[in-house]
């Protein structure tokens, strides 16, 4: 009888243990939740942070806009080649260039789709002939 009692006090004693280290666990996992929450939320206020100071960007010049994204061109050739580790930095270079340079490459189309519509609306008469009837009807408009 006492080797009976001894082994249902031992099972007594694990299952107690078991259940100690479960609700540990989902304590850890609760836990591990609200960080994960407050990790979130400090996310969401720093990007928020970011796009307020984003309206007061500075104007870059074009000139810089090319020369930094060649360099980035260089600076990703290079490690593609010679870094041993090709998939992660593969996918660290797609993510860098993704969040960061898409924006200016954005800024770049703009300012050539611009000057595109600027340079159709600027057109001038080339010929005389063609001067001349553009003065014409300036004059006539004036009458």
């Amino acid at each position: 009888m006492d080797r009976k009692k001894v082994c249902e006090k031992s099972s007594a004693k694990k299952k107690m243990m078991s259940i100690e280290l479960k609700r540990e666990i989902i304590e850890k996992h609760e836990q591990g939740v609200r960080v994960q929450e407050l990790q979130s939320q400090q996310h969401t206020e720093v990007m928020q942070e970011i796009g307020f100071e984003e309206s007061e960007e500075e104007v870059i010049s074009t000139s810089e806009i090319k020369e930094i994204l060649g360099m980035w061109e260089r600076v990703s050739q290079f490690v593609e080649k010679k870094h041993p580790e090709k998939v992660t930095t593969g996918r660290a270079s797609d993510l860098f260039n993704d969040t960061c340079l898409t924006h200016f490459r954005n800024i770049l189309r703009g300012r050539k789709k611009q000057t595109s519509l600027d340079m159709f609306s600027s057109k001038r008469p080339t010929s005389e002939s063609e001067k001349n009837v553009a003065k014409e009807a300036k004059t006539s408009e004036n009458i």
